[in-house]
């Protein structure tokens, strides 16, 4: 099949100047707001500010993109871009964290058993803990709002109808990767965990058509991984008071520096429970997201099996 092939036919084209669209959208947005904010965000920053500002800039960037193409082109509301408000958020939010969360805390439970890893106590007292879990929480929660916007937003949802379920699932599980590509400690098995982890949290969408549920998700992965753990997140150091984990495995099995999401076993783990997702009754799309017409057709998300 020729690449042109992909988009070939009315509804094809039309998802991919819809794509486009909101790709022009989305950059001329973020040049405003970075015009705007230029006077007032320091040329230089740390700590969690050095995630934050930019994850909170570009993500504005997309909800605004977004918002302009369901309200003024989709002709629908914002919410069924997978954003339902009401008692169906907070579960879908819990029911994400406890899956991104519950792995995470899984996969470094076996990797000490393993005698892999090694928590360790470290300076720090119980209020300097308590202020640095309640800034991650936060600071977590604008880089899993603003990438999830990014990678199974607007454009996501366009490509399942211009290219299919699959190669919209392999095309933004890759950028996933690509926006990791820089980060520290990065290597081959960290990209593939990345592009795995994008298929899971896309499986939580397709699932759901709720954006809560991987963005809960996301959170919850990221969040365990630094508040309880206090172990790199993507290459990302924290330095949570109190205590630390300290490696004592090769680098294929902890991930060294990158940290456990660049394991082999993290590789072995995601696998089962990516078919999990796709198959778990525990997710499916509730009422209030059904009623709001969400962009993606229930018909081309993957169907709880019959019994």
């Amino acid at each position: 099949m020729r690449a042109a092939d992909l988009f070939y036919g009315p509804e094809k084209l039309r998802a991919l100047w819809r794509l486009l669209l909101f790709l022009a959208c989305a950059a001329l947005v973020l040049a405003v707001i970075g015009t705007i904010t230029s006077p007032i965000v320091p040329e230089e920053y740390g700590g969690l500010w050095a995630i934050v500002v930019p994850h909170g800039l570009y993500g504005l960037a997309l909800l605004v993109a977004s918002l302009v193409m369901m309200r003024g082109l989709e002709r629908k509301r914002f919410a069924a871009l997978g954003f339902p408000l009401g008692r169906d958020t907070l579960a879908d939010l819990l029911k994400g964290a406890a899956i991104g969360g519950g792995f995470v805390a899984g996969l470094v439970v076996v990797q000490t058993l393993l005698g892999w890893l090694s928590p360790v106590p470290d300076a720090g007292t119980v209020p300097g803990w308590l202020l640095e879990v309640v800034s991650l929480a936060l600071a977590l929660t604008v880089v899993a709002a603003a990438e999830e916007l990014a990678v199974r937003g607007y454009a996501f949802q366009v490509l399942v109808e211009g290219a299919g379920v699959v190669l919209a699932i392999a095309l933004t599980s890759g950028l996933f990767a690509l926006i990791h590509l820089n980060n520290p400690g990065v290597n081959w098995v960290a990209l593939l965990n990345v592009v795995l982890a994008g298929v899971l949290f896309a499986a939580a969408y397709l699932r759901t058509r709720s954006l809560w549920v991987p963005i809960g998700m996301h959170w919850g992965w990221n969040f365990v991984m630094a508040a309880f753990f206090d172990l790199p997140v993507s290459g990302i150091a924290f330095d949570v008071p109190g205590y630390d984990t300290v490696r004592l495995g090769p680098d294929l099995l902890t991930g060294g520096a990158f940290g456990p999401e660049a394991s082999l076993l993290t590789t072995l783990f995601l696998l089962p429970l990516i078919v999990w997702v796709f198959r778990t009754p525990w997710l499916s799309e509730s009422r209030q997201m059904a009623e709001l017409g969400p962009l993606v057709d229930s018909r081309l998300a993957p169907q709880q099996p019959s019994v």
